[in-house]
Parts: structure tokens; C-alpha cells; sequence
């Protein structure tokens, strides 16, 4: 049953719903002031950048017929590194936290958990047989890999912001 399409499918499915029904009967939204506006504003354009030249590189490697890895690896390497390039600059610049130490410490526990589970799926599949460099290219095995580097070091970044606004609310 694990090894089905579908069953990934379906979690993701049901995930994303409930989180929808979660944040449609909440009454309460995270205040952001302008500055964090402003910063998320900045942090999307360098995102968005980063993500158009990295597919104009890949597309460029694509014409001169050099292969590294699959094109929806490719394509799904350069979504996952721009949305960790955006988390981590508005984690960086405070526009990611909201005034509540509650849910910043569980933006830092969720970051955690997810670089731990991926991590996990990652060893399970490499105990399998499975490998990340298969006939020249990256197989899709290497986006867990990625994932779990990239939300541990989200984890990393998060934890240490929230350290030094503490110690700044302290002094």
C-alpha cells in the first residue's frame, strides 16, 4: 500500500484540506507591521529571481544537451530551493514571525520535524537499494535529500533568531 501513487497523493490531499478547514474557522490572523511587509515583499522578488534564472540555466544546460537529472527533478529542485531561499530571508529579516513565541517556537518544531521526517524517508529508501546518481543523472531521491538539509537549516536559522530576539528582549 505504501508503495502506491496514490497513497502520497491522498496524504497531501487530506493535509492541505484540513489545514484549510483549520484556517477557515480561525477568527485570528498574525498582524504584520509594515517593515515586515516590506520585507516580505523584498524576500519574494529575490525568490522569484533566483527561480527564473535558475530555470533559464536549466533550460540552457537542456539545449546543450547536458544532462545532470531529469527535467521534473530539475524543475522541482529549483521550486524547493526558492521557497527555502524565501523562507529563510524573511526568517532572517523578521518577516516570517509573528508577534507570538508560542507559534514562532512551533514554526522552528515544525521545521524540525519536517527535516527529521524527510530525512527518515530518505534512509528508508536508501536501505531499499534505491541511490541518488543512477545512469549519469540525479534520480528523484535527491529532493529528500534536499528537503531535509533545507528545512533543518530553516530550523537552524529559526531557532537562532529566536535566541537573539530573546536575549535582546532580556538586555
Amino acid at each position: 500500500m505504501f508503495d502506491n501513487v496514490l497513497f502520497p497523493i491522498i496524504i497531501c490531499v487530506v493535509v492541505v484540506l484540513f489545514v484549510v478547514i483549520v484556517r477557515l474557522f480561525r477568527n485570528k490572523k498574525n498582524q504584520y507591521d509594515e517593515r515586515q511587509l516590506l520585507a516580505r515583499n523584498a524576500a519574494y522578488k529575490v525568490s522569484f529571481f533566483f527561480l527564473l534564472i535558475y530555470c533559464s540555466v536549466c533550460g540552457l544546460m537542456q539545449i546543450l544537451n547536458v544532462k545532470w537529472a531529469d527535467a521534473a527533478v530539475q524543475m522541482f529542485l529549483g521550486v524547493i530551493l526558492s521557497s527555502v531561499l524565501f523562507c529563510a530571508l524573511c526568517v532572517i529579516k523578521d518577516a516570517y514571525f509573528s508577534d507570538s513565541p508560542k507559534r514562532n517556537t512551533y514554526s522552528v518544531l515544525f521545521f524540525f520535524g519536517f527535516g527529521i521526517l524527510y530525512l527518515i524517508h530518505l534512509m528508508l529508501r536508501l536501505s531499499r537499494g534505491e541511490v541518488l546518481w543512477q545512469k549519469g543523472e540525479l534520480t528523484t531521491l535527491v529532493l529528500y535529500l534536499v528537503l531535509s538539509v533545507c528545512f533543518i537549516a530553516l530550523c537552524v536559522i529559526s531557532a537562532v533568531k529566536l535566541i537573539m530576539e530573546k536575549r535582546g528582549a532580556e538586555n
